[in-house]
């Protein structure tokens, strides 16, 4: 009799411990930077505290480096719950919507300031249109201001013609066409290949990929443009996050606040350590000269312009609350 009890309770502890483990989601986390990326260091914060926070019902693994999508496929894939949630630049897929590029309209946000208040202006339109696409938007995490990295000086915009230019958006791809560079789309992962090839003569860049995959001998000149600030973008795939309670949600939120505040804390400490660096590398940091400036500027206001036509009234209306705002 004891031992029947016995077998019994082993059976049902079993039994209880399968159904604890069965009742546990594997969010896959795919992100395009490497793992020591301070993007990826972020969501493995994040995911952590999200076990933590769940008592493990909800296990987000990230899959760093590109390992399990490339960039270009993470949007997607998380709509089609191929994973579970993701990483990216929205930017990177403004082809779709022109909206999800307004962080990348040059010299419209410039300063972590003006790029927070454009995150304010903007986040209930992108909210909207990635509810639309079966998508949640946890939060964002903004790059330090891009500048531009070339294979040599550049004194005059003419320096620059015919290079080969490493693009990541078409807001990218743009501004090389109209500095008459040649502008090629390349992922992050395949960055130092292309570089040590000769298919990457400039890129513009906050500099952290320029470090990580030590593209300094490469790309030895820095020009401090302050263009704009890139934004990565967390989201989980809609019916997932809807499958939750609403306490499991706003604990998550809660969570991704705190993961945005470190994110940007992050990203201004890093700006000036990153030309610091880069200095130590070898890397000559430059503030563009006059006619330069000037040429950027000429760009910034003919993409700006680009951009609102394509955005519509709905685009027009987010710059000119933004600049109210300012």
């Amino acid at each position: 009799m004891n031992s029947r009890l016995k077998t019994t309770g082993i059976a049902l502890a079993l039994g209880l411990g399968w159904s604890l483990t069965a009742q546990a989601e594997v969010w896959d986390m795919p992100s395009p930077q490497p793992a020591d990326n301070y993007i990826s260091e972020n969501v493995s914060w994040f995911a952590d505290q999200v076990r933590e926070a769940t008592d493990g019902k909800i296990d987000i693994r990230v899959h760093p480096g590109g390992s399990l999508f490339p960039g270009s496929e993470i949007k997607r894939a998380v709509q089609r719950d191929q994973a579970q949630i993701g990483v990216q630049l929205l930017s990177a897929y403004q082809n779709e919507n022109p909206l999800f590029g307004i962080d990348s309209v040059p010299f419209l946000a410039d300063s972590f300031e003006e790029s927070q208040t454009l995150w304010e202006v903007s986040q209930p339109v992108l909210d909207e249109t990635l509810n639309e696409q079966n998508l949640e938007l946890l939060y964002h995490i903004p790059w330090p201001p891009q500048g531009l990295f070339f294979d040599r000086e550049i004194d005059r915009p003419e320096d620059a013609q015919g290079l080969k230019f490493r693009a990541y958006n078409t807001a990218t791809a743009r501004f090389a066409e109209l500095m008459g560079m040649t502008p090629t789309l390349i992922e992050e992962a395949e960055l130092s290949q292309a570089a040590a090839t000769g298919m990457v003569q400039s890129l513009i860049s906050s500099g952290e990929p320029v470090y990580n995959h030590q593209l300094w001998s490469y790309l030895p000149e820095f020009y401090d443009a302050k263009a704009w600030l890139v934004v990565s973008h967390i989201f989980v795939n809609q019916q997932r996050w809807q499958s939750l309670d609403q306490a499991t949600r706003d604990e998550i939120r809660a969570i991704a606040k705190q993961a945005e505040q470190r994110g940007i804390e992050r990203a201004k400490a890093m700006t000036e350590q990153l030309k610091a660096k880069l200095s130590e590398k070898g890397v000559a940091i430059n503030q563009p000269s006059e006619s330069l400036e000037a040429e950027f500027q000429r760009i910034g206001r003919q993409m700006q312009q680009e951009w609102m036509e394509k955005a519509g009234d709905e685009g027009r209306q987010l710059v000119e609350t933004y600049r109210q705002q300012q």
